[in-house]
């Protein structure tokens, strides 16, 4: 098979949605889904081109960001409202001088929820000659289609529909419609001006994924509804037999992971009493970093400007050297959590240490903030077969998702994300926990908060939006000497926030609005009853003069007041007395 030059045309205008192209699902720009999308499609190919055609600069800006090519710029003339598909695929034939055996994939990126997996599915239908197109199950049938002449309705296809009966839907031919997403045709067919849609020829690849075209800001919304669909059912399940199962994820309680980093400060006591502090604090899990100082910074390096504050280190590898965690306390720390029912983890920071923590037994991994653009390591990684945390700090949404592509690629087994914004301490005002679902819509996976706020806002605001795990960096003395102490809680204030954590995650609730059980007890005293306004006799009919609304420990309630008026007393009520069924003569009507 040809590999396949992919296009994806892009005008800078559009009539019905202005700079539609760069609008966002689930925190991507449609361009970008169309080329992340493209780019999987290339990877399950083995190879091809993805290529963002416009004649915006912004938007082939934002196609290289997100990793198509973008060689040329589409002159003005076919920038028109009037310019059709096919010129400006001819012109890309011309600019690119493609051979004619190479399959021309068109790409819309007004389909934002296609697959590369549907594109690939696309380009492997395609023979070298007969167009190939993406189609959807219709909707709404043609069979129910109408056309309205003075009000009167006539069936656009009346073969469809018996006389005198509308066609049951299971006795109707399954109908297809265009996606819209994807066309596969050969450059001769491109170059003669034939269409990829040819009744009678051109094969049919069904979309298993929703086909939503976007032509309007309510289709961005259903398009961000479905994604948001999807995602709540992201779910990560680790452990094993030895350190149990757990699941992370929608419906299940915050992990909640207590970062002891590296403020053991290279004193294996003062390890195992953070391990004792995580676990008295109520956390999940505690968690260490791991790293041969060797294989990740080069002498004479310089700190971090929080670093050099909190320590006056100015060389960051002696530095690191002497916070190396030894290999040799890994077993004994990790025997230590387990015997007090507190999970260890810890961080590598290479390839050789990731090794070496998988060996250890660790039911997952967590990779930092730092490493989210180093794709060779993540790559590495991704094929150890543990499921991983990704920490996301300093990260663009292109970055997040070359990440997440290649640990996919690179067979993980299982992905969280972190929401981080690596400041120590971070400024509240710019912790943007909404991320958080941003990420979970985008990705389809759990999502947490990596928080180095110091109080407990941010963690509670993330409960919010749906945290999934909580990371959060401690010490048991704030005025030790070491890098991270400085932005850590102590043990009282790491207890003090997992508690309000869990009180926040109690307070969500399912979202069902219905009277709650502490609520019972007062709605019977303070709602309304009907009461008589007046002494009635019996035979009397109740008018709106007669009625009050009065509390009451029981009796009608007062949002019976019109099913009340105009009937008949069955026997008389005294005045401010609540009416009860009783009092009244049973409706004729029921």
């Amino acid at each position: 098979m040809m590999l396949p030059l992919i296009l994806i045309p892009v005008r800078g205008g559009s009539k019905g949605l202005p700079g539609k192209n760069l609008r966002e699902v689930a925190g991507i720009s449609l361009v970008g889904r169309a080329v992340r999308a493209a780019r999987e499609a290339v990877n399950l190919l083995g190879g091809g081109r993805v290529i963002v055609d416009s004649d915006s600069a912004e938007l082939l800006a934002e196609g290289r960001r997100w990793g198509a090519e973008t060689p040329y710029i589409r002159p003005a003339y076919l920038a028109s409202d009037t310019a059709g598909s096919m010129e400006v695929l001819r012109h890309a034939l011309e600019v690119l001088a493609v051979t004619a055996s190479t399959p021309v994939v068109l790409v819309q990126a007004t389909s934002p929820l296609v697959s590369g997996a549907h594109i690939a599915a696309c380009v492997r239908a395609f023979d070298g000659v007969v167009p190939v197109v993406s189609v959807a199950p219709a909707e709404h049938h043609p069979a129910w289609a109408f056309s309205v002449s003075e009000g009167v309705l006539h069936p656009l296809m009346p073969s469809l529909l018996p006389p005198q009966k509308a066609a049951r839907r299971q006795d109707l031919p399954a109908a297809f419609r265009l996606s819209g997403a994807v066309y596969v045709g050969s450059v001769a067919d491109v170059r003669a001006g034939l269409h990829f849609v040819q009744p009678g020829i051109s094969r049919a690849v069904c979309m298993s994924e929703p086909a939503i075209d976007i032509d309007t800001a309510a289709d961005l919304v259903i398009a961000e509804a479905v994604a948001a669909e999807d995602s709540a059912r992201a779910t990560l399940t680790f452990g094993n037999e030895s350190t149990g199962t757990r699941k992370i994820g929608p419906g299940h309680p915050c992990y909640i992971i207590a970062e002891a980093g590296v403020n053991h400060d290279g004193d294996f006591d003062q390890a195992r009493r953070l391990i004792d502090a995580a676990a008295a604090a109520g956390a999940d899990a505690v968690k260490f970093q791991t790293w041969q100082t060797e294989l990740i910074c080069r002498p004479g390096a310089a700190t971090a400007a929080y670093q050099q504050s909190a320590t006056g280190a100015v060389d960051q590898f002696a530095m690191l050297k002497a916070l190396e965690l030894p290999y040799a306390w890994h077993v004994a720390l990790r025997d230590h959590a387990a015997s007090i029912g507190i999970q260890f983890l810890s961080t590598p920071d290479e390839i050789v240490s990731a090794r070496f923590l998988v060996g250890l037994g660790l039911p997952l991994l967590k990779i930092g903030s730092a490493e989210l653009d180093n794709l060779p390591l993540l790559a590495g990684v991704g094929a150890l077969g543990l499921p991983l945390l990704l920490s996301t700090g300093m990260g663009e949404m292109h970055e997040v998702a070359a990440a997440v592509d290649t640990l996919r690629a690179a067979g993980c087994p299982g992905l969280a994300l972190f929401h981080c914004v690596s400041d120590y301490p971070a400024p509240l005002a710019q912790m943007n926990v909404r991320a958080i679902a941003t990420l979970r819509r985008a990705f389809g996976v759990p999502v947490g908060l990596s928080d180095h706020f110091p109080g407990v806002e941010a963690a509670l605001a993330a409960v919010g939006v749906g945290m999934d795990i909580w990371e959060k960096h401690f010490t048991t003395d704030r005025n030790r000497a070491g890098p991270d102490h400085r932005m850590s809680l102590e043990p009282a204030e790491l207890k003090a926030q997992i508690a309000a954590v869990r009180a926040a995650e109690s307070a969500l609730g399912d979202g069902r609005k219905v009277p709650q059980a502490a609520e019972l007890p007062t709605r019977v005293v303070v709602r309304k009853r009907l009461c008589a306004a007046r002494a009635l006799a019996a035979g009397e009919t109740v008018t709106a003069a007669d009625l009050t609304g009065l509390r009451a420990e029981s009796g009608l309630p007062i949002s019976q007041w019109n099913t009340v008026i105009g009937r008949r007393l069955a026997r008389p009520v005294e005045h401010l007395a609540a009416l009860v069924a009783a009092d009244l003569v049973a409706d004729p009507s029921k």
